[in-house]
Parts: structure tokens; sequence; C-alpha cells
């Protein structure tokens, strides 16, 4: 027990001396294990798709192979596994909803139909318009407005998809 309570003030005491900033978070790894109520440090975006550090029940400090994890929440972010180019790599989920979920990694943007196809969202306005308008085909008036150019926020698009 003293051992226990020892490890927890070094933890923190640490923790306040490096000011590293942790949040309250869920991890899911690639067999579905569930650890829960862990304190995830804060990094950004960049780094969070490459690394995790939590702090563990016991205040113990902890950093898993990125590549074992399958999601994880952090405060009111989640990064999740996504399929890009042959690969499973770590993304922001940006928006989700019944339809759609928007990812972001390494400044680019990927749309997924749920429980179906994902692409990589064209950064070229011209190839933007063409294939996300063929992507949501099924909403024909929001397939007509980006195909317009009425429609140009990728956020505002899965939105609006997701409520259509």
């Amino acid at each position: 027990m003293k051992l226990k309570i020892i490890t927890l003030l070094l933890v923190v005491f640490t923790i306040s001396i490096y000011a590293q900033e942790f949040e309250k978070g869920t991890i899911i790894t690639k067999r579905y294990d569930t650890i829960k109520d862990v304190q995830i440090e804060k990094m950004n975006d960049s780094k969070s798709i490459l690394h995790i550090n939590y702090i563990d029940a016991d205040g113990l400090s902890q950093s898993p192979d990125i590549e074992t994890i399958k999601c994880y929440t952090r405060g009111d972010e989640m990064f999740c596994r996504i399929y890009n180019s042959g690969e499973m790599v770590m993304a922001k989920k940006i928006a989700s909803g019944e339809k759609l979920n928007l990812y972001l990694r390494d400044n680019s943007y990927y749309i997924e139909k749920v429980f179906d196809e994902l692409i990589k969202v064209p950064s070229s306005n011209s190839k933007f318009s063409k294939v996300l308008s063929d992507f949501l085909s099924e909403s024909p008036q929001i397939a007509d407005k980006i195909k317009s150019q009425e429609l140009k926020d990728i956020l505002e698009i899965v939105n609006l998809y997701n409520k259509g």
C-alpha cells in the first residue's frame, strides 16, 4: 500500500514538474479490451495519432504502441483507426453521425459512409466538387450544391448530409 502511495505521489510530482496536461479518457485496444478512466496526455493532433501516453488507475505511466490501439477518447476528442492507402492508421474524428463520419490526418480529410466506404477528400477545388458530389450522390440536393460549388466547407457538408 505504501508503495502505491509513493508511486502515485511520484507520478503527480513528475507531472507537475513537466507541466504536462492530461485529460480523462478511455482506450479500446485492437483486442477490444476497454481501459476506462485513465488520464491521457494532451498532445497536438500530429503527435496524438502517432503516440499515446496515459496514467492508469494505479497511477503508473503507460506508453503502449499506438498500433495496439483501435481508438481512444481524450476529453471531447476521439482518435480512431481508419483504412488509408492499404493500411490502418490513426486519425482524429472531427464529426460523426448516422450516415457520415469525418476524420483528419496529416492535414487531409477523410469521409466515411458509416459501415461502408472511406475516401480521402481531394484538396483541389475541381476534384473536390467532382469526387464529393459523386460520393454523396444518394442526396441529390447536397450533391448538386457541391457540384455547383455552393457548398465548399467539408464539415458543413458532413453535417448537412447527416441531418438529411
